[in-house]
Order: structure tokens, then C-alpha cells, then sequence
């Protein structure tokens, strides 16, 4: 049975995953294999580098959802209702979404932890095929989810110790910072092309 309201939550999600994989094919196919692994600057991420952040971030969490996931159908069914997911989790991630741009300084920047931050040799055809496959299995998530309060089951972040929030925020945060990182390979290409 389809459970309206959190059917359109859901569906959002899933526009959000669509613009997403929209966006990283066109800079797949615009990003030639000499500018890959070109940094604007010495400081700043390749293309190569943020699509594999992306890479090890599916990497932690997902494991993490799917043992969410399997919390959550242990809880009764969540009817009619929409998924709320806690404040915390909500506000992250608005704030992991993409990183305005002020007379061409880039607000909100983030230090990565240690273990996120990508390698330096990165075989295109691999990172991009694992990026597709996370996605696709992200994607699917979304879809899984039908039903199921994901708003009750909490997960931990592999991110930040002692950090948590819910299944359902956790989806927002995983596909909002996939939205970041695409932009930034965006703006990360357009300065080496106009080099």
C-alpha cells in the first residue's frame, strides 16, 4: 500500500538523486582524462579527488543505513504519516548541501577528516564506475524506504564522533553532499579549462 505523504517525501529525494546523476554525467562527459586529476589549485580537489570523497563517504555510511534499515522494519508501520527526522539532522543536512559562492569565495568550508580525504592516484574509469554504484544503490535505498519509519531508528556518523541522527535525515545528508561535491568538480573543472 502507498503511504502518501511519505511517498512525496520520497519522491523528492529521488529528484534529488536524478539532478545529482544528471549533473555528474554532463561533467563526466566534459572532463577530458589530462584535466581528471588537475587541481585549480594546489590546495583544492581535482574532479577525481571530490567524485572519490563521494566514493568513501557511500563507502561508510551505507552499511550504517542498511543496518538502520533493518531496525526499522522491526518497528510497527508508520501509516499515513510523514517522516519528520530530528532538527539536527535536518539543519546538517541543509548545511552539507552545496557551498555558496560571496564575490568568488566559497562560503562555508569544511575541514574533511583524515580518512575521507582522497588519494592522489585515481584510475578515472574505476572512481567514476563506483560512483555510479553507489549512487544506484543509494537510489535504491530511496526507494526501499516505502513505509518504513525511518525517522525512528538513528544512525551513527561514520563522519564525526558521537554525531547522530536519523535513517531518514541521513538519506537527505548522503545525497545533499553528493550535490556539493558534484558543484565543487563543476567549479573545479571550469577554473582548469579556462587556465
Amino acid at each position: 500500500m502507498a503511504h502518501a505523504s511519505s511517498h512525496a517525501q520520497l519522491d523528492a529525494l529521488a529528484a534529488a538523486y536524478a539532478e545529482v546523476g544528471r549533473r555528474f554525467t554532463a561533467l563526466d562527459a566534459r572532463v577530458r582524462d589530462s584535466q581528471w586529476t588537475t587541481r585549480p589549485a594546489p590546495n583544492e580537489w581535482s574532479v577525481a579527488e571530490c567524485v572519490a570523497h563521494l566514493n568513501l563517504t557511500s563507502a561508510a555510511m551505507l552499511p550504517r543505513l542498511k543496518a538502520a534499515y533493518d531496525d526499522a522494519q522491526q518497528l510497527p508501520p508508520m501509516g499515513t504519516r510523514e517522516l519528520t527526522g530530528a532538527v539536527f539532522g535536518r539543519l546538517l543536512a541543509r548545511m552539507l548541501g552545496p557551498v555558496p559562492m560571496v564575490l568568488g569565495i566559497r562560503l562555508g568550508r569544511t575541514r574533511t577528516a583524515a580518512a575521507f580525504v582522497p588519494g592522489s592516484d585515481l584510475p578515472r574509469a574505476q572512481v567514476v564506475a563506483e560512483f555510479r554504484r553507489w549512487q544506484s544503490e543509494e537510489l535504491a535505498m530511496v526507494w526501499r524506504a516505502e513505509g518504513l519509519p525511518l525517522d525512528q531508528v538513528i544512525v551513527e556518523s561514520p563522519f564525526v564522533a558521537g554525531a547522530r541522527y536519523d535513517a531518514y535525515s541521513a538519506l537527505w545528508i548522503l545525497v545533499r553532499h553528493a550535490l556539493r561535491h558534484v558543484v565543487q568538480a563543476e567549479r573545479a573543472l571550469a577554473r582548469v579549462e579556462a587556465r
